[in-house]
């Protein structure tokens, strides 16, 4: 009855927990602004000093902050009008950035963000405080987080735990800052990262073009447009850089090619527009005044125009297999208007009829994002974009250091599991010191601890846009995970579970300390316990769905690890729900062996899946069949009737090997060891011995 009750207390917990999470008070954030309005904005926040915000001439994105006598203050833009800097949840923290005539920061305000760890870890104060060291830096000044040697440079310190987020925000305070004095003047423009166009011999088809990602696309359905009870094609574009000859040759033809790169001059490339649809990229501004109204591109602060003297009509692509097209263009970007190197965006002026007028419409811009791959384009000097991830290794290197020879110790313990098993007195001493270690060292010193997040945006990456750099952003994590995908392929997931999660060893240490204080130890009946072992499969299934249709809400449902409670935050410091929560699980681990571990982690049920292929588990005997011996001492209660272990249950404890090898506990070595000494001769003791030899033989690896 008691068992019954701790498994129901445990299911309301969760339920208590999930309905904190999800309630609309949890979230904290609102679908992020999409336009710099300082009515709605608190764009004063980041210019102090300014009454009035005046829009930038030229439909610029920034504004230009007065004071009450109408002289410039500075001006202020909003962060994703620049730059497209993504923070560990795969999105950009919009923020405010103010810049003084002298190009000095007036000050930055992070005003949207989908940050998991600041959504329900981190108090929010604590990104305003680290935000607020910018104020009067200069928009040149090197700023590095963390401690560094450069002289040149200003450290601010890292907000603990929150690593990825403050070093996407620092990167985008400054590109913001630096990108947007740049445009206002008061900052020399930093030259773009050299590089080159990669040479291929002969041509590349349209479908190895589309491969290769060699192409932007904006594509647009009457719906989108709000155009009711219509599906058709409103607007389909593919745009590209074509200067690389096997691009430029295969869609221009080698002669219009050869003609569009002698008008060149030094800086400029050409872009190429392929449309369809039942609207024309080419608009009506065109034909009145020689300027494309319809389609612009943007890189940062940058904008380019088209006029009738930079382009060229098409009838479409020359390559083969290229679809047909109803118009086509070739633009020659004039020079210094883009970086062939970095993202750059294709906008799209679409309209409708409002029907509140015989010629009244409504406007919408659309925007797309591209950047050639490096098949096409290489830099010759550092990418920026991988400053952030550079950063974290450069900083980490040490812990990772000692990440690394941890997680190495612990291979080698089960790689060399014939000296680790040969007695278990040393298996429980190597077992007992790796848990302390992943207590102590990985988790409350080195604060490194896998959680099923990271198992989530390795699927959105997946199935979205794959970025190498937010998995290399941070070093120990990444490394961690290396271990976990070595060993679990190799000896299952309870290498990871049972030896090196820092969670798991805090919890069977707690149930050790039970022990020790004579609490009395409980186990669910076999008739909960079997379908309870399943919670966390269905846990994991809700995760993964909530996250794809909501990276921000499968983050607030992680919160059923505990893991932010444990090693990032204070837990006594988060909401009641999430300590009690907490609290209510480290009580239970006093009394029962790994509760949340077996029946609720999700990261444990995503590793069992390909865990339950492992190449070598622990030896057992055709006799293990017939004992039970291995059976009763097995905690997670992996080992299943017939003699076999469930790799998905198995932690990877190693006992029941270590009982393989011993003459002591093994029935069947017992009996060979008794036959050996009793030194029988007769007949029926020589068949015996046979037998029990074949037994022992009789060995496979489960």
């Amino acid at each position: 009855m008691i068992r019954f009750l701790l498994f129901r207390a445990l299911l309301a917990l969760l339920t208590f927990v999930a309905l904190s999470v999800a309630s609309p008070s949890a979230f904290g954030a609102t679908d992020p602004p999409k336009t710099l309005d300082c009515a709605k904005l608190p764009c004063a926040t980041a210019l102090p000093g300014a009454a009035t915000f005046e829009d930038a001439p030229a439909g610029a994105p920034y504004k230009i902050g007065k004071d009450t006598g109408g002289e410039v203050v500075g001006w202020v833009v909003m962060s994703t009008d620049v730059v497209d800097i993504k923070a560990y949840s795969g999105k950009p923290m919009v923020t405010l950035v103010g810049l003084k005539p002298d190009g000095v920061i007036a000050g930055a305000r992070v005003v949207h963000h989908s940050e998991p760890i600041i959504l329900v870890g981190i108090p929010e104060q604590k990104l305003h405080d680290f935000v607020a060291n910018y104020v009067n830096m200069k928009a040149t000044q090197r700023v590095t987080v963390g401690a560094t040697n450069e002289k040149d440079a200003i450290s601010v310190d890292i907000v603990s735990g929150a690593t990825v987020t403050v070093l996407a925000q620092n990167q985008t305070i400054m590109d913001t800052a630096r990108a947007l004095g740049e445009a206002v003047g008061v900052v020399v423009p930093q030259p773009a990262v050299p590089g080159h166009f990669v040479p291929v011999e002969g041509t590349w088809t349209w479908q190895q073009m589309v491969d290769k990602k060699v192409f932007g696309r904006l594509h647009l359905s009457d719906h989108d447009m709000g155009l009711a009870g219509s599906s058709e094609t409103f607007i389909d574009l593919y745009f590209t850089i074509a200067d690389a000859p096997q691009i430029g040759k295969a869609l221009l033809g080698e002669r219009e090619y050869e003609y569009q790169m002698k008008q060149l001059k030094p800086g400029e490339h050409i872009l190429l527009i392929f449309g369809n649809g039942s609207n024309s990229f080419k608009g009506s501004g065109f034909v009145r005044g020689g300027i494309f109204d319809r389609v612009r591109l943007e890189q940062g602060l940058r904008s380019v125009i088209f006029h009738d003297y930079v382009y060229t009509n098409l009838s479409g692509a020359k390559v083969a297999d290229a679809p047909s097209f109803k118009e086509a263009a070739a633009f020659r970007v004039q020079s210094g208007k883009l970086d062939p190197g970095a993202e750059y965006s294709l906008i799209f002026l679409g309209s409708r009829y409002n029907q509140r007028g015989g010629f009244s419409r409504d406007f919408q811009e659309i925007k797309a994002n591209h950047r050639l791959p490096k098949s096409v384009y290489v830099l010759d000097g550092p990418d920026p974009e991988s400053l952030i991830w550079r950063s974290a290794w450069k900083r980490s290197k040490v812990q990772a250091a000692i990440l690394g020879g941890g997680l190495f110790l612990i291979v080698l313990a089960f790689a060399g599991r014939r000296w680790s098993t040969a007695r278990m007195h040393r298996l429980e001493r190597l077992h007992l010191i790796s848990m302390v270690v992943a207590l102590f060292g990985f988790g409350l010193w080195l604060r490194v601890q896998p959680s099923i997040t990271q198992v989530l945006t390795f699927v959105e990456s997946v199935v979205g846009e794959w970025r190498m750099g937010l998995f290399l952003s941070e070093p120990l994590l990444f490394v961690f995970w290396i271990f976990i995908a070595l060993v679990t392929i190799v000896w299952g997931r309870g290498v990871f579970c049972g030896w090196a999660c820092p969670y798991g060893a805090l919890s069977e240490l707690f149930f050790k300390i039970g022990r020790k204080l004579k609490l009395p130890a409980f186990e669910l009946p076999d008739r909960i316990h079997k379908p309870a072992r399943w919670v966390r499969y269905v846990i994991l299934v809700v995760l993964v769905g909530a996250f794809l249709k909501s990276p921000q809400l499968g983050e607030q449902l992680a919160e059923v690890e505990p893991f932010k409670s444990t090693f990032y935050v204070k837990p006594w410091a988060r909401p009641i729900g999430f300590f009690l929560y907490w609290l209510a699980l480290l009580g239970v681990a006093l009394v029962v062996y790994r509760p949340f571990c077996r029946y609720i982690c999700p990261l444990g049920a995503a590793l069992a899946l390909p865990g339950s292929f492992r190449l070598s588990g622990p030896y057992r005997r055709a006799f293990c069949s017939k004992c039970t011996i291995c059976t009763r001492g097995c905690e997670p209660r992996a080992i299943r009737d017939n003699g076999t272990i469930d790799p998905r249950e198995c932690l990877s404890c190693m006992e029941c090997e270590a009982n393989y090898r011993d003459k002591e506990v093994c029935p069947p070595l017992i009996a060979i060891e008794r036959l050996t000494k009793r030194g029988g001769t007769g007949t029926s003791s020589s068949k015996q011995e046979e037998k029990l030899k074949t037994l022992v033989q009789d060995s496979r690896k489960v």
